[in-house]
């Protein structure tokens, strides 16, 4: 959650995505929580930008989901930009219907992972892997429109300056907080993204391109990788 802005600076408070897992895991393994935070700092300049443009850069809405700049000089409304979210969500659906169409008790660990309900490593892996796909495809645009270019360099830029993400263990949980620039135009008059409002068949989409972003966050990244090479259990 948002907890002040100070300066030039938003300030942001909230707890680390899958924490309880990530938490758990540490603990297990006997790993000290500011080492792993040193590790993940690979992928924090990333998740910053995004977290920039989800929250105080958003080029068509008043928070929004960390998409969007990718869409510059391809959208010229809310309501068109709203429509390709959309469509992303409904491709991520779609696509899981098809991998795992056989497997319905991993297709309900998916939506429960993604919406905080249980932190399967599986499904955070699935969701972290398609983030990154979408993304991939995404910068494809970058090249095609230089405006959109320009807004992704122009975000990086302003996350250089920016404070490192300070984290807390307060078990079972992990929490963060961290600093992102405000020195941009005020968004507030720009629509809101509200799930209530979407028709019942756009919910799901709605409700995943809302959240995937969380997959991006550094310490699940850092936390996957490192499961790769030593896995639960072992």
């Amino acid at each position: 959650m948002i907890v002040e802005r100070t300066g030039s600076h938003l300030v942001v408070e909230s707890k680390v995505p899958c924490d309880k897992a990530i938490y758990t895991w540490l603990h297990i393994y006997d790993i000290d929580l500011d080492n792993f935070a040193q590790r993940s700092r690979q992928f924090e300049r990333a998740y910053l930008a995004w977290e920039t443009v989800r929250n105080v850069r958003n080029p068509f809405f008043d928070g929004g989901t960390g998409f969007e700049g990718y869409y510059i000089g391809m959208c010229f409304s809310p309501e068109h930009m709203l429509e390709n979210l959309l469509n992303i969500g409904h491709d991520l659906l779609a696509m899981n219907l098809r991998m795992y169409r056989s497997n319905y008790r991993f297709r309900s660990k998916l939506m429960k992972t993604l919406v905080g309900e249980c932190n399967d490593l599986d499904a955070v892996d699935a969701w972290s892997t398609q983030f990154g796909a979408v993304l991939g495809r995404l910068r494809c645009n970058l090249h095609l429109h230089p405006e959109a270019n320009r807004f992704q360099v122009d975000t990086y830029n302003s996350v250089v300056s920016l404070p490192q993400i300070r984290y807390q263990a307060l078990h079972p949980r992990l929490e963060q907080r961290y600093k992102v620039s405000v020195s941009y135009p005020d968004h507030s008059s720009r629509p809101i993204i509200n799930l209530q409002l979407l028709k019942p068949s756009d919910y799901d989409a709605g409700l995943v391109v809302t959240l995937i972003g969380r997959f991006g966050h550094p310490f699940i990244r850092q936390y996957l990788h490192e499961n790769h090479v030593m896995p639960l259990g072992v």
